[in-house]
């Protein structure tokens, strides 16, 4: 078998599991109800109960719970297959949806290898199409819409700012290294401006970057600081980073690192400086690739607020968010390749993937509440959806089945098997729909039978 690239699950090829950072994606925005972390210049509350996704997770917090209220328990069994689209090659990087001001409608942007595409959200061909073009690298990562800009990076480490109507190149940031990150996009804590948050991999060596957006003050698609201080070298990140506020009001950063580092790390988001370091592992291959979840200080009870991660030891982690120290631990059940889903807060509820099933745990204490499809393998991160009260919790896996469970007991309230190829990507829910994409290049749609065309 070719050389894989550093710690990621051992599969079929070296060019699939190279892309394994990219299925880490998804977004989200404000709707009918409330979602957690948004602000920060992303797009404003609806009216009703469709919502914008724009960014991997849903928001700059990585909650993974939709504002889009209009699928839930009561409808979820109804769920049909809609609009398709073929991308054209293999993809692993999630669906955002974003509603064009200007345009008058909702777009669906998703990438495949050096082209990335927006599509009307209720079908169509693509509204425009842009090109990575020749050693531009491959989209692997899963796009952020703020303020009328779509940020996307390519694996030959170009940050790149489109308007988000046209596909227009803004400007773009060459950072000389493998990105496999999905970019975080808020305004700037000195309210400068947007500014792009984005790590790479291992180089030389591997970085963390503060980056200027396009309309910033200091400049456009213009460095603001880098983190290079890894506890080990090369280190490097293929963790989503999330944004959040402490409880002395400071805005951190947090991501994983590769291995041998092992790490969750927090930089102050203001400067790059490191604020804390948390140690998961010290074995080889039990990296912490997952997109950190931060739940705010003052939610379930901690007053400093708590950073959830998972990582390929087999372990969820509960860290202080403002200090760093662990609150809590909790293994899994070890399978063969580690874990890199990410997490879905909703409420005291913790969800998450792994190679050993779907898992929801109490998310004040770790405790275990429930574990299914314990002889399947999850690497795309679960989204929560409905109202209240009528939540479901959507994901793929990686033989290409996508679900819907009851968030109370882990039971099935919708399956379907669209292809066999696998979902590595996070499915998006928005406007009244469940978007994803496989691995096998299908951008699919899902809505309740009665929202569908002619219905």
């Amino acid at each position: 078998m070719p050389k894989m690239i550093w710690s990621k699950p051992a599969l079929v090829t070296a060019a699939v599991a190279a892309c394994l950072g990219g299925m880490l994606a998804v977004a989200g925005t404000a709707g009918a109800l409330p979602l957690l972390g948004t602000g920060h210049g992303h797009a404003p509350a609806r009216v009703g109960t469709f919502a914008d996704w724009p960014m991997f997770r849903g928001d700059p917090l990585h909650s993974g719970v939709s504002a889009d209220t209009t699928i839930g328990s009561a409808n979820v069994h109804t769920l049909t297959a809609g609009w398709t689209a073929t991308l054209g090659t293999s993809s692993f990087t999630s669906p955002a949806v974003a509603t064009s001001a200007s345009l008058g409608k909702a777009l669906v942007y998703a990438g495949a290898n050096g082209s990335f595409d927006a599509y009307p959200a209720t079908g169509g061909t693509p509204v425009w199409t842009f090109k990575t073009g020749k050693g531009g690298g491959a989209i692997e990562t899963s796009p952020d819409v703020f303020q009328g800009v779509v940020y996307i990076a390519s694996t030959a480490g170009t940050i790149y700012a489109l308007n988000a109507s046209t596909g227009a190149l803004l400007c773009s940031y060459k950072t000389g290294q493998l990105i496999q990150a999905s970019p975080v996009v808020v305004d700037a804590p000195d309210g400068s401006g947007p500014v792009v948050y984005e790590g790479t991999d291992p180089g030389a060596p591997g970085q963390e970057l503060a980056v200027y957006g396009p309309g910033n003050t200091h400049g456009s698609c213009a460095l603001d600081w880098q983190f290079t201080a890894f506890q080990v070298s090369p280190g490097g990140s293929w963790s989503s980073p999330a944004y959040g506020t402490d409880a002395h009001g400071t805005p951190l950063l947090v991501f994983g690192s590769v291995d041998t580092d092992d790490s969750v790390y927090a930089l102050n988001a203001t400067t790059g400086a490191l604020a804390w370091r948390y140690n998961t592992s010290s074995t080889a291959l039990f990296d912490v690739g997952s997109a950190p979840t931060i739940s705010a200080p003052g939610v379930n009870g901690f007053a400093d607020g708590v950073v959830y991660a998972v990582a390929k030891d087999h372990s969820v982690y509960a860290i202080d968010l403002t200090t760093g120290s662990l609150v809590w631990s909790r293994a899994l059940v070890v399978g063969s390749n580690g874990d890199v889903s990410g997490t879905a807060l909703a409420g005291d509820t913790l969800f998450t993937g792994s190679d050993t099933g779907m898992y929801s745990l109490n998310a004040t204490t770790g405790a275990i509440l429930w574990h299914v499809q314990p002889t399947h393998t999850f690497y795309a991160s679960p989204v929560v959806t409905g109202p209240a009260g009528k939540q479901v919790v959507v994901v793929g896996n990686n033989e290409g089945r996508l679900y819907a469970f009851n968030p109370a007991t882990g039971a099935i309230r919708w399956t379907q098997r669209p292809t066999t190829k696998g979902f590595w990507a996070s499915p998006a829910v928005s406007q009244g729909t469940i978007y994803d994409i496989g691995l096998d290049g299908v951008l699919r749609s899902y809505a309740p039978a009665a929202l569908l065309p002619g219905r």
